[in-house]
């Protein structure tokens, strides 16, 4: 199972090659799934093409959504050798031994600043439908579905997010020789790119965050939208092209945390002989010991944070992950359990806020007129049952005291809640004593 823990850090950008169209990875899922060649959002007609890579024999399986109906067209051409020229490189399409189409692509070597590093196809002709496709240099992932695609691009500044929806598309823009597309209908800056088990992007706005997901395997890719930490809404894509990073942005990540991030500890006696720098120590005797990309991109963020920890153990609960975070430089407290749904942020178990409904709880009313002055002293145990919904409920039991040293005085249990498919629902306390 695969998780998304947000990290906000920024480390040094590290120099990568020039990417290529030939590194990139097309997928589409329309039927039958198969691996691509390309996909083609039209920048001003009601179409999407996604192109199958051809086989051996020059086959390819191309599909054309009409968007305004959702109705796909799939059908099998011949692809004839390319025909190149002045930058231009054209490859005929047959059906039945007759041309019926052409692919129009751009060289990538004419393309500057090492834009290409997904195919730039820029036109199609299929029958009587011709396609403008969508191509913005440097575009690290571009997904397509019936509704709307959505570009992640790579620039000096950043990750960018744009997405288009179909129907609220703008005059289409071409800022230069190759590129073409139209304005977003929605534009995020300052992504990050998420490592460890699974591959996407993460990008915030206001209370949103946006998810992209890039399967491992032959799942769809994914736009997951959560709010507040609660999955607002997720969307399968079609078809998507994805280019391994490029190194023209300073380093952003974010980790996918599963099983792999738990790392034993190793070598944290010499931190805790120093006065300063534990957090870097940590991170080199991860690194030494062998702890996952994840494991240590999530440490990363922790010492970022000024709270140096790790994940010290893990415990799969159906879709849901349960982490146990340690913190071995504190004075009190060195124990944390994190939630880790299966897409969105983490939750933070033991930092969870006492809402105004909380409050006027009768049972909780009666634990602080005894014991005006207990708070929660982590670490709590963890349990689980089901909702009066059926959904998976995880319960957190705190003991309660009025220091950390002193005996409990009491205890509150606080339900987060699940769906079936892992997505974070809610929490709130559902027993004080």
């Amino acid at each position: 199972m695969k998780h998304l823990v947000s990290l906000a850090l920024f480390l040094a950008a590290m120099p990568l090659r020039a990417a290529a169209p030939d590194d990139s990875v097309t997928r589409i899922n329309a039927i039958p799934a198969r691996d691509g060649w390309f996909v083609c959002d039209a920048v001003s007609g009601p179409y999407a093409l996604f192109a199958g890579k051809p086989d051996a024999r020059g086959a390819s399986i191309i599909t054309l959504l009409d968007r305004r109906s959702g109705r796909f067209d799939t059908q099998s051409y011949q692809v004839g050798q390319p025909d190149p020229g002045a930058g231009q490189i054209h490859w005929p399409l047959s059906r039945g031994g007759q041309v019926v189409g052409d692919v129009h692509g751009v060289n990538p070597g004419m393309i500057e600043d090492d834009g290409a590093t997904v195919p730039p196809i820029v036109e199609v002709k299929l029958d009587d439908k011709q396609l403008s496709c969508r191509w913005l240099a440097h575009t690290r992932f571009i997904g397509l579905d019936s509704r709307r695609s959505v570009v992640v691009t790579e620039t000096t500044q950043g990750l960018v997010y744009q997405s288009f929806d179909f129907l609220k598309r703008g005059p289409v823009t071409r800022p230069d020789g190759v590129q073409q597309s139209n304005k977003p209908t929605l534009r995020l800056l300052g992504g990050s790119e998420i490592v460890g088990a699974q591959g996407g992007f993460r990008f915030a706005n206001a209370d949103f965050v946006y998810f992209v997901q890039r399967p491992r395997r032959t799942e769809p890719a994914a736009i997951l939208v959560t709010r507040h930490g609660r999955l607002a809404h997720t969307e399968r894509l079609v078809g998507f092209t994805y280019a391994p990073p490029i190194g023209r942005a300073p380093e952003k990540l974010s980790a996918a945390l599963d099983a792999g991030a738990v790392w034993s500890g190793e070598g944290l006696e010499a931190c805790r002989a120093r006065t300063e720098g534990v957090g870097d120590c940590l991170i080199e005797q991860m690194r030494k010991g062998g702890a996952s990309l994840g494991s240590i991109a999530f440490s990363q963020r922790l010492v970022a944070a000024g709270d140096a920890g790790y994940v010290s153990a893990w415990k799969q609960v159906g879709p849901i992950g349960v982490a146990t975070v340690t913190y071995p430089f504190r004075a009190n407290t060195n124990m944390a359990t994190v939630l880790v749904p299966t897409a969105g942020d983490p939750i933070l178990a033991d930092a969870y806020a006492l809402t105004a409904d909380d409050k006027a709880r009768a049972d909780y009313r009666a634990a602080q007129a005894e014991h005006p002055d207990a708070f929660p002293v982590p670490p709590g145990e963890v349990s689980f049952g089901k909702t009066p919904a059926g959904n998976l409920r995880v319960l957190l039991t705190t003991p309660t005291a009025v220091c950390h040293a002193c005996a409990a005085a009491g205890s509150i249990v606080v339900g987060f809640d699940f769906d079936a498919m892992g997505h974070y629902l809610g929490a709130g306390v559902v027993a004080v004593a």
